[in-house]
């Protein structure tokens, strides 16, 4: 059996089809970001210590945990170097948000047009970045339709950064798992980075929805 959500947003081709344009068609002497936050990272460990993989058996470890702390990870995924930023938090609220934004932006060249894809959270909407935007006139954000998460590019890396780190892993503190991810990060930028290339026909995938959505 497979999932399935059919995007209900009334603007979805329109959406669709800008934030696809920025993935085939970047603006020149621009920066495209596509960002968003991983919530509810768990550091989660073992009540007991596991047992390594030795000749014959496999590694154990005790079937129940513990929760040492949650985090939360902000990220950009700079499209057309694949290179990522990261800033753990222990909150995602809009003040978190535009922190963030600022950390991007003391690392831009000033004068630099960015345009950043993201989702409609309600902390990527409020007055609080509205106000930051106005400071920040060379910037453009590009809101993908709801309930359409795989338009994000930066989901990829988050799928990644799960599959590879944060899976199966033992934290025996949140700074463990705080300093896993940032490492991981680092990681993938020295070796993994590379261009994001979108693949999917926007024309073909808003009949998909069309037919979805009927």
């Amino acid at each position: 059996m497979r999932t399935f959500k059919v995007s209900r947003d009334p603007d979805f081709e329109n959406k669709l089809t800008d934030v696809v344009g920025l993935y085939v068609n970047p603006p020149d002497h621009a920066v495209v970001l596509s960002v968003d936050e991983k919530t509810q990272i768990q550091a989660l460990g073992r009540t007991q210590t596991p047992l390594p993989m030795k000749a014959g058996q496999p590694a154990t470890r005790s079937h129940d945990y513990k929760r040492n702390g949650t985090t939360c990870l902000l990220a950009a995924l700079d499209i057309a170097t694949g290179t990522v930023i990261g800033q753990t938090t222990t909150r995602h609220r809009s003040k978190e948000f535009t922190a963030f934004l600022d950390q991007i932006a003391a690392g831009l060249a000033d004068g630099v047009k960015v345009h950043v894809i993201l989702d409609n959270v309600s902390s990527h909407k409020s007055a609080e970045v509205h106000a930051w935007l106005v400071n920040h006139p060379d910037w453009t954000f590009h809101f993908t339709p709801t309930s359409a998460s795989w338009t994000n590019a930066v989901e990829g890396f988050f799928s990644k950064l799960t599959r590879q780190r944060l899976k199966h892993s033992i934290f025996n503190s949140l700074e463990e798992c705080v300093k896993a991810i940032e490492t991981y990060i680092d990681h993938h930028n020295a070796k993994s980075a590379k261009p994001f290339r979108w693949t999917r026909d926007s024309k073909e995938l808003v009949e998909s929805w069309k037919r979805g959505y009927l």
